[in-house]
């Protein structure tokens, strides 16, 4: 073979090697933001992107769910039976803190023309802002949000080649898989198979590894992250109440083994300064939901039952016979930090 036909060679395969490779990632779809058909269901979604693409066909809504993938179960028809007149979409999405709900308040405020209420739900906030090292095709941000070109953004899920992503998307269609099955048309997600699995017993939580783990040291958290999380929270507090929309706050109800990690100093900081910008429902303790691992898939996701319970209580301030929530505000602040300081210590006595 001559040296022509050698680089002509070379050249034709490395563009039928591209071709394939685009291809693939066209037809598979790996984060489903091709819209292709060939494989329905969801693999390693990319909700970022799709929940906005949806809402701007879908502008009818006026209650939104913020939060993690921790409050992804939390189900909109509970939502609306909850709070009257209410049209609800959960926009809950992977690894969500306050710099994403603060966007996603932003872009809600300009592009949904009757909203009404937005359920904030945060997470201890260990992190704050847009990157999500390992996980950037997965939590990339719409580009209404990011100012990026949209054919860019989505370049980037045609040219890159992520097997696990492939991997997940054949598992999800053929595999029968115990993972998270997504109804992009009211925002949250579910786990049938391990609702199934639970069945009404908590025998399930005695072989789930994630229940019996050692109890995890406290560790402080950066105080940069904290300060950074609360002024966010103080500036879409100031959109949403200049566009007379009702805010409510909701400290998650973590599993125990997510809150023993969290320093108590860092904690009555975060509790104190949040108290001056809002009032809000801790659910981040010590209590009767937190400590059963039977309302709970793992030690970091609950279940829809402890949603819809979260729900109910959202609509009573009065927190006095309460097992699972303390209603804090600055006039009462005082009062929760003592309960609070006494459940941590108590809790983790030796």
């Amino acid at each position: 073979m001559s040296s022509l036909k050698f680089v002509i060679f070379l050249l034709g395969s490395t563009a039928l090697a591209i071709v394939a490779g685009l291809s693939i990632n066209l037809a598979i779809d790996p984060y489903s933001v091709f819209g292709s058909k060939l494989l329905p269901k969801f693999g390693q979604v990319e909700e970022r992107y799709l929940k906005i693409e949806y809402l701007k066909s879908h502008p009818h809504f006026n209650t939104f769910l913020l939060g993690s993938s921790r409050i992804g179960v939390i189900r909109t028809e509970d939502v609306n039976a909850v709070f009257r007149g209410a049209q609800s979409y959960n926009m809950t999405a992977s690894q969500s803190n306050q710099w994403d709900a603060e966007k996603n308040i932003e872009w809600l405020i300009k592009n949904i023309p009757n909203l009404s209420r937005v359920i904030v739900q945060i997470d201890w906030p260990w992190t704050y802002g847009e990157a999500k090292p390992g996980y950037e095709l997965l939590t990339a941000v719409h580009p209404d949000i990011s100012g990026r070109n949209k054919f860019r953004f989505l370049s980037d899920y045609l040219t890159l080649f992520n097997m696990e992503a492939i991997n997940a998307k054949f598992v999800n269609n053929f595999g029968g898989a115990n993972t998270p099955i997504y109804d992009m048309s009211n925002g949250y997600w579910s786990m049938p198979i391990r609702e199934k699995q639970i069945s009404g017993d908590c025998s399930y939580a005695e072989k789930e590894p994630a229940f019996h783990i050692k109890r995890p040291a406290t560790s402080k958290t950066s105080p940069q992250t904290l300060l950074d999380s609360l002024a966010s929270i103080e500036r879409y507090k100031a959109l949403l109440d200049k566009a007379s929309v009702k805010l409510t706050i909701i400290l998650t109800p973590q599993n125990r083994l997510a809150i023993d990690p969290i320093d108590f100093e860092d904690y009555e900081m975060f509790i104190k300064r949040l108290a001056n910008i809002t009032e809000f429902y801790d659910f981040m303790y010590y209590n009767k939901l937190t400590k059963n691992d039977c309302n709970y898939y793992e030690a970091s996701h609950y279940r829809p039952i402890v949603g819809k319970i979260i729900l109910h209580s959202l609509t009573d301030q009065s927190d006095a016979n309460s097992e699972i929530f303390k209603f804090v505000s600055k006039d009462n602040l005082d009062e929760k930090l003592k309960f609070f300081k006494a459940n941590f210590s108590s809790e983790r006595a030796d």
